[in-house]
C-alpha cells in the first residue's frame, strides 16, 4: 500500500502547484453549463449528506457499456466547486486505464490506477480497501473509482462493498433489463448503497435515484 500511496502524494503536490496557474477554474469555467452533470453532483450530496469525505463508485452494468466520460465529467465539476472547501477539497479520480498516479489537463483533479492492476490480489481485500481508503480520505473529500462492469469484474464487486454508494451506468436501449436487475442484486448482495442510475446516450446523462 506505501508505494501506491507514496504515487499519489507525489502527483498532489504537482497538482498544487498546476492550479496556482489556473485562476478562475473555482469558478467551473467550461463545465459550469452542464446541466445533467450539476444534476448528478447534486445526487450524491444528497444521498451522501452525512459523509465529511466521500467514496463513489461508478460502474456499468454489463461489459462493452462502460463510459469514462462520467467519472471524469463528474470528478471535473466536483473539483471545480469544491475548491474552496473548508474541508480542503481535492477529488481523486481512480481508473483501470491509469497506469501512475497524474494531474488530471485541468489541474484540480487527481487520477490514479484503480486497485487491482496487474492481477493485485489486495483489491479483493476489504481490509486492505478499508485502511486504504482511510489513508486517501485524509487528503481528498472525494474518492471516484471509474471500474469495470459490475456483472463481469470481480474487482468491481470487492470495491462495492468497501464504498459510500455506487452509482450505474445503463446505456439507454443497449443495456438490457436482466442485466440492470441483475447488477442491482450483486449490490444489493455486497450491502453497496445505490446512489442511482446514469442513462448515457450520446453523452447526455440523465440521474435517476436509486
Amino acid at each position: 500500500m506505501s508505494r501506491m500511496f507514496d504515487a499519489l502524494e507525489n502527483a498532489r503536490s504537482l497538482a498544487v502547484q498546476k492550479q496556482a496557474f489556473l485562476p478562475g477554474l473555482s469558478q467551473g469555467r467550461g463545465i459550469a453549463t452542464n446541466l445533467p452533470l450539476w444534476r448528478l453532483w447534486q445526487a450524491v450530496e444528497t444521498r451522501l449528506a452525512d459523509k465529511r469525505r466521500k467514496i463513489v463508485q461508478i460502474s456499468a452494468c454489463t461489459e462493452g457499456e462502460e463510459d469514462p466520460s462520467v467519472a471524469l465529467g463528474l470528478a471535473r465539476l466536483a473539483g471545480a466547486v469544491m475548491a474552496g472547501s473548508p474541508l480542503g477539497g481535492g477529488v481523486l479520480l481512480l481508473k483501470t486505464n491509469e497506469s501512475q498516479s497524474r494531474v488530471d489537463d485541468d489541474g484540480v483533479v487527481m487520477l490514479g490506477p484503480l486497485p487491482g492492476k496487474n492481477g493485485d490480489a489486495r483489491a479483493l481485500n476489504p481490509h486492505f480497501l478499508a485502511e486504504y481508503w482511510r489513508k486517501l480520505s485524509e487528503q481528498d473529500e472525494l474518492i471516484l473509482l471509474d471500474t469495470p462492469s459490475l456483472t463481469a469484474s470481480p474487482v468491481a464487486q470487492a470495491l462495492a462493498s468497501t464504498v459510500d454508494g455506487v452509482i450505474l451506468i445503463i446505456q439507454a436501449e443497449r443495456t438490457r433489463s436482466h442485466v440492470a436487475a441483475e447488477a442491482k442484486r450483486l449490490l444489493e448482495q455486497v450491502g453497496a448503497p445505490l446512489l442511482g442510475v446514469v442513462f448515457t446516450r450520446h453523452r447526455d446523462y440523465r440521474m435517476k435515484r436509486g
